[in-house]
């Protein structure tokens, strides 16, 4: 033995200074040499605490396993720092009996020293350390086991994830939720099937849970095959979760997850699959969903026929003109709405088609659709349809040739100014109104806003039997007339005997001598000889104050 340890040693023993004790102690420490090991545990001892603690670092120092049951009893130690560095010592020892020893921390009073013992098993992190650590789960006090479920949680290991796994079968709600947050924070999903198979446990509390750490574990996973595992997962909300993953990552694979999401008990889960399907809008998906159609229920149907109409991809007509023979109409309907999206030649055909549909719905969707597109080859058949009486279609088919606007439509919506329908006449008047207007130029003359066939049709309906069928001729009357028209359109308004028509009567009696006005509309001058209840040149009606 070396004369210095020789003399640290009989310090250690002898001195009757503490202060002196302790330097010794620390001297032995560092210099590492096995002789000391007896006299560094018998200064365990010491009557003074800090010769205690310096004795207990040096011996972790010395790192020898001889060391650990001097170490062990020092955790009975009546000073808290003393026990702390015994535990420091025991972490740096770190075998199987120097983690038991460790373990012995968690029934301390002192919680720095419950705290010591599970930061020094974290460090270690070794399958003995994580088992010490799953035992303080079982102890009462709540605080040890949060910063033990906190520890597992930066070892992050699969073991150590597994003992979290089984924090969440707590009776303590506390204890279930803190696992549930740390195993969402850590985002591995290697413990998916454990998690899974708590979700049949039969605590309604144990299973919440369960799904809500599966529901932020999938929510941050990039792995498909992870996110289609959980397909197959006996919560709904984890299932949502998944088809939400998976619509986010959009690669081939998570397109194949999708289209088995289809499956799903959950009607609005399938829903949700199916408009992932075609917001993702690949030739993989659509291909999918077209050939699903023919395999689902109703409600899946539809759900497949909207996805379909909002994919917009050309492999999506195929099956929007298959969905115009479904027996359900809403779903027919939803194919209508598609084919009006996509507007080629094949869906036109489509909307034709739906024109002759059973339902009433679907007839006026596909209306409405070859509106929209302003499709030329529907003209025939929207004419053909304002020709029936009594038809529902009509004001539909109307407001189509109105949107398409081509001299056909322009004929078809003049003959239906003659229907026997009131309603049908002043829509068509309306729709010739606002063809006129969208296509007359800023400032027409006289001669221009002539239109030989259209002109004897109008002048027809300003002795309509119908009030508002004669307004919506006056209005128009006052577009596509000349000068030479005005009188004749003065005379048809006041027909009704209004008061405005009086008045209006009244000052042509008066003034005979023409009058002076501005139209306020156009500021054209009307140097007439009769005030105009329409402005010649603008055709808005005048509020003529007398």
């Amino acid at each position: 033995m070396d004369d210095d340890i020789k003399n640290l040693i009989k310090k250690l023993e002898r001195s009757v200074f503490a202060g002196n004790r302790a330097t010794a102690a620390e001297k032995l420490g560092d210099l590492g040499d096995p002789c000391a090991l007896t006299a560094l545990i018998g200064a365990l001892d010491d009557s003074n605490p800090k010769v205690r603690a310096a004795a207990a670092e040096a011996l972790g120092k010395l790192n020898m396993p001889e060391a650990i049951p001097g170490l062990i009893n020092a955790l009975n130690d009546s000073d808290s720092p003393v026990k702390k560095t015994a535990i420091a010592s025991l972490e740096k020892i770190s075998t199987p009996e120097a983690i038991s020893g460790i373990v012995k921390g968690f029934e301390d009073r002192d919680r720095f020293v419950q705290k010591e013992a599970v930061k020094s098993l974290m460090r270690i992190g070794s399958r003995d350390a994580i088992y010490a650590l799953e035992k303080s789960l079982s102890y009462p006090d709540y605080s040890l086991r949060r910063i033990s479920i906190i520890a597992l949680g930066k070892i992050d290991t699969y073991e150590a994830a597994l003992c979290l796994v089984k924090a969440i079968e707590n009776s303590d709600n506390k204890t279930r939720q803190q696992a549930a947050e740390t195993l969402g924070k850590r985002g591995k999903s290697d413990v998916l099937d454990e998690l899974m198979e708590i979700l049949r446990d039969p605590r309604q509390p144990v299973q919440e849970t369960a799904s809500e750490t599966l529901c932020k574990i999938v929510s941050v996973s990039t792995s498909v095959p992870v996110l289609v595992k959980a397909l197959g997962a006996s919560s709904r909300d984890i299932r949502k979760v998944s088809i939400e993953t998976l619509w986010k990552i959009r690669t081939p694979e998570a397109v194949a997850g999708l289209l088995r999401a289809l499956d799903d008990p959950d009607w609005y889960l399938r829903s949700r699959a199916a408009d992932a399907l075609g917001d993702i809008g690949s030739p993989e998906a659509v291909r999918g969903l077209v050939k699903a159609f023919d395999i689902y229920e109703n409600s899946v149907r539809k759900a497949i026929t909207c996805a379909l109409g909002k994919s917009g991809a050309p492999e999506a007509i195929e099956g929007l003109v298959k969905a115009l023979n479904d027996p359900d109409n809403s779903v027919r309907e939803s194919a209508v709405l598609g084919l009006g999206r996509s507007g080629t030649n094949e869906a036109i055909s489509g909307l034709l088609r739906a024109l002759d549909d059973t339902k009433a719905a679907v007839r006026e969707a596909a209306a409405s659709a070859l509106g929209d597109l302003k499709a030329q080859q529907a003209v025939p058949k929207l004419v053909e349809i304002l020709e029936k009486p009594d038809s529902p279609m009509q004001k539909a088919a109307i407001c189509s040739l109105e949107k398409i606007g081509t001299p056909e439509a322009v004929a078809g919506l003049i003959r239906a100014t003659e229907s026997t329908d009131a309603c049908v006449r002043r829509a068509a008047l309306k729709a010739l109104e606002k063809i006129n207007k969208t296509n007359s130029s800023p400032a027409p003359t006289p001669d221009e806003t002539e239109n030989p066939g259209t002109k004897p049709v109008i002048r027809s309906r300003l002795t309509d039997d119908d009030s508002e069928v004669r307004t919506e001729t006056s209005t128009l009357s006052g577009d596509i007339c000349n000068m030479n028209s005005l009188k004749e359109l003065e005379l048809s308004i006041s027909v009704e005997e209004t008061k405005e028509s009086r008045a209006h009567q009244n000052a042509i009696n008066e003034k005979k001598n023409g009058i002076g006005l501005t139209c306020p509309y156009c500021s054209r001058s009307l140097n007439l000889t009769t005030a105009p209840n329409f402005c010649p040149f603008c055709g808005m009606k005048l509020k003529l104050k007398y």
